[in-house]
């Protein structure tokens, strides 16, 4: 049994990626429930789920709660029931972590599914939940949609970007730091820019899939935060300052709810941005990061330093087409290789196995 909802995530590929992967591969006979189906969901409270459910896992994907939960009290309970194991890919591991550790809980989840490779934080949630834990990046490659279909030289921007606005306890604003920079200088650099934060600038897959072949380049900094836990000690205490005023800075939540925490460890992911314009040839000016130890500075990536001392040398890199073709044609090899859906779903089977 597969759960997951298609309503309101529109702009985000992976969450739509993976049920789609799910059902199209060879690895798993799926049962989809769309928790956004009214008329699913009135099947499943008719009891249809414990009468007819002779599967072998209850797989529910990142969209059942990321930044809100859409699975309903009485199915978390009638899940509970059942005998499979339930296998859960946690989305946005940066926020409501104790509600979602509450869900694990409740459901007597039998594999966790991080979106971080990190040791430290798969130890974390083992401690806390007493289950099963692996990492598996979040977003794969869908090459029917994301493949470089425009030549570098036909691409009428230079620098493209779309992004949401992180919010201050991710103790970092590097989305914004990077958009900002680039918006007031590309002119002055000679370069097209096309970069937006705005919500209503993003895309959906197939149009983000064209915005990468329009670009040569795109913008980049690796996803998460430097400050996770479970407890969403962090988040709180910054959400209590804004409460108090609308106009706390960054440099006030730093120094009230950051600078002081030793008990949490760095969630900092390739995200799925940086593996769909690896796909479409476009090559990424990406700040200075491990990116889960996937894409290598100057080999998948122009790096970039995070005071941006040394980006007139960046944008030199960048200029050169002979070094976007090798930079951008490494990215492609790499994702193809290491970032097919096929290749993800694999290690889903492996990780689900011996709970079997």
């Amino acid at each position: 049994m597969l759960l997951y909802t298609l309503a309101g995530n529109e702009t985000y590929s992976y969450q739509r990626a993976w049920p789609r992967q799910f059902l199209a591969s060879r690895l798993f006979d799926c049962t989809p429930i769309d928790l956004g189906n009214l008329a699913v969901a009135a099947r499943l409270r008719a009891g249809w789920l414990g009468h007819r459910f002779n599967g072998d896992a209850v797989v529910l994907l990142h969209s059942v709660f990321s930044n809100l939960c859409t699975i309903p009290a009485w199915l978390v309970e009638a899940l509970a029931r059942l005998k499979q194991p339930k296998v859960l890919f946690i989305g946005n591991e940066y926020k409501l972590m104790p509600e979602k550790m509450d869900l694990c809980e409740r459901l007597g989840l039998d594999l966790l599914i991080s979106q971080s490779q990190s040791t430290d934080v798969h130890a974390l949630y083992r401690r806390r939940l007493g289950c099963a834990v692996t990492g598996i990046p979040n977003t794969g490659l869908d090459a029917e949609l994301f493949a470089p279909v425009t030549p570098d030289e036909q691409r009428p921007i230079d620098i493209g970007y779309r992004a949401d606005d992180g919010p201050y306890y991710l103790g970092h604003r590097e989305r914004r730091q990077i958009a900002d920079y680039f918006t007031t200088h590309a002119q002055a650099m000679g370069l097209r820019a096309d970069i937006s934060m705005a919500p209503a600038d993003r895309f959906d897959e197939l149009r983000w899939a064209a915005f990468l072949n329009r670009c040569k380049g795109q913008l980049g900094t690796e996803a998460g935060g430097d400050y996770f836990d479970l407890d969403d000690t962090a988040r709180l205490c910054t959400l209590a300052l804004e409460r108090k005023s609308r106009d706390v800075s960054f440099e006030e939540v730093y120094a009230n709810c950051l600078q002081d925490l030793t008990s949490v460890v760095p969630l900092r992911i390739l995200s799925g941005r940086n593996v769909e314009a690896a796909a479409t040839g476009t090559t990424q000016i990406l700040f200075e990061g491990r990116y889960d130890g996937y894409f290598v500075a100057d080999e998948h990536y122009i790096p970039l330093k995070k005071d941006f001392s040394d980006v007139d040398d960046a944008v030199r890199k960048f200029r050169d087409a002979a070094v976007r073709s090798r930079v951008s044609a490494n990215a492609l090899a790499l994702v193809r290789q290491e970032f097919t859906y096929d290749r993800l779903l694999a290690r889903v089977e492996h990780a689900v196995a011996p709970l079997l």
